[in-house]
């Protein structure tokens, strides 16, 4: 369907951000005469589990004084200040931190080689950046370092999702929870029923999240959009916009929950509050998905030059990305897909995409791709890939729908479309035509 592929932990699945827990390690930590070690332990609890220490750009002049100061031998501070920056690029969208955030990380594990802070944040990092294998290879030196703690088998799980080894992932996700159970952890294993196409159970486990979070009010809007979006992948429009609504009562303002009322705007048939809500998140947060689907809402009123303008800041957004160690193949490719430019060279981005992401969504921009190009018999053997969990997206069941009307296989064509409109009604309007 329309728009960019979700990914886990990352700007590329469920968990925006990067969302983990380290047990107990917190706890453990011993305060000092003046109170610094609790108040940095505090601190690195909200940024790893992906939220705000407080005023990000505050806490960030903050470290980068307490850095000069001791002249970079303070790896506590370095590492705090690696994962702010990460923080910062979840909060705006401005990824030009990701080298700051990877220098300071790797200046603390250079000065204190066994850092649990920095080594999950680098992987957290590289996860972040799409680099699956080497995120996967960090975080196993995290569980190495501290096999209780919960957030190195987060962010195992995470890149094995998206390298397409999901028994080893989902006991990941599974150790994850036993070791702590967290929202976090909760989300993770919804991910992982939404996958092998258990949406019910879920809903469930992320009902457990939003329950687990507790008082604050970030964590709490960030589950809770989550939430919205498994409604909205089922075409439960008012649940999800309720959900939304409850997520900008926690957190006025709240980005995501912004995009997720757009969505269900357009998906109402109500462009002209799309675009409106669409702007309003993209001046929050700086990302590509809000600029696709500014673009897609201006097209669908016929203003094509405004179409145009959204699509190539959504295409400048995915190049910055690029330029700082990000890798998205997957993603430009399905964008042009998508929207029918670029395709040959989209063919290309996918097929390599799919060799660095070799999972159901892998297969699935591959399969779209090679249909684009006309090469339908190919195009099937990665549908039939990309649906074997059993998952529930629709945008994978139409464009199957289309490869087998493109095989002249009409009734396998008829029950894709089927399936896919059981699963969620709307899902020939967020496909973006008047479908297969």
């Amino acid at each position: 369907m329309p728009g960019p592929l979700r990914s886990v932990a990352v700007a590329a699945a469920l968990v925006t951000g990067v969302v983990v827990y380290f047990g107990g390690l917190l706890g453990s930590q011993s305060r000092d005469a003046t109170g610094t070690a609790k108040s940095s332990a505090a601190a690195a609890a909200s940024l790893l589990n992906g939220f705000a220490a407080g005023d990000t750009d505050s806490y960030i002049q903050e470290l980068e004084q307490r850095v000069a100061v001791t002249e970079r031998r303070d790896p506590k501070a370095l590492a705090l200040l690696g994962l702010a920056y990460l923080q910062r690029v979840r909060e705006t969208g401005d990824v030009s931190a990701y080298p700051r955030a990877e220098e300071s990380l790797a200046e603390a594990l250079r000065l204190d080689a066994k850092n649990l802070y920095a080594t999950t944040g680098l992987a957290a990092l590289a996860a972040s950046r799409h680099r699956f294998e080497e995120a996967r290879a960090i975080a196993e030196r995290a569980i190495a370092l501290s096999p209780y703690a919960a957030a190195p088998y987060g962010i195992l799980g995470d890149a094995l999702v998206e390298t397409g080894r999901y028994e080893e992932a989902f006991e990941a996700f599974d150790r994850m929870v036993a070791l702590r159970p967290s929202a976090s952890g909760y989300a993770r294993i919804s991910y992982a029923r939404e996958l092998l196409g258990d949406t019910e159970g879920a809903v469930a486990a992320m009902r457990l999240a939003v329950e687990a979070t507790g008082p604050a009010a970030e964590p709490a809007a960030w589950a809770t959009v989550h939430l919205g979006n498994l409604q909205l992948e089922q075409g439960r429009l008012a649940r999800a916009a309720k959900l939304y609504r409850h997520a900008l009562a926690r957190l006025p303002g709240y980005a995501p929950a912004v995009g997720g009322l757009a969505r269900v705007e357009f998906l109402l048939g109500h462009h002209r509050a799309a675009i409106g809500l669409y702007r309003d998140a993209l001046a929050r947060a700086d990302l590509p998905e809000f600029a696709i689907w500014l673009g897609d809402a201006y097209a669908a009123l016929g203003r094509t030059a405004d179409a145009e303008q959204a699509w190539e800041r959504a295409v400048k957004l995915e190049a910055a990305f690029t330029a700082y160690g990000g890798r998205n193949d997957l993603e430009t490719a399905l964008f042009d897909l998508d929207h029918d430019r670029n395709l040959r060279d989209a063919l290309a981005r996918a097929r390599e995409g799919e060799k660095e992401r070799p999972s159901v969504e892998g297969e699935h921009v591959l399969a779209w791709a090679l249909y684009k190009n006309g090469e339908c018999r190919e195009a099937r053997s990665h549908s039939v890939r990309a649906l074997r969990l059993g998952t529930k997206d629709t945008g994978a069941m139409l464009h199957r729908s289309l490869i087998e009307r493109c095989l002249g296989n009409v009734d396998a064509a008829v029950e894709f479309r089927e399936r896919a409109l059981a699963a969620n009604p709307y899902a020939l309007v967020a496909f973006g035509r008047s479908g297969p």
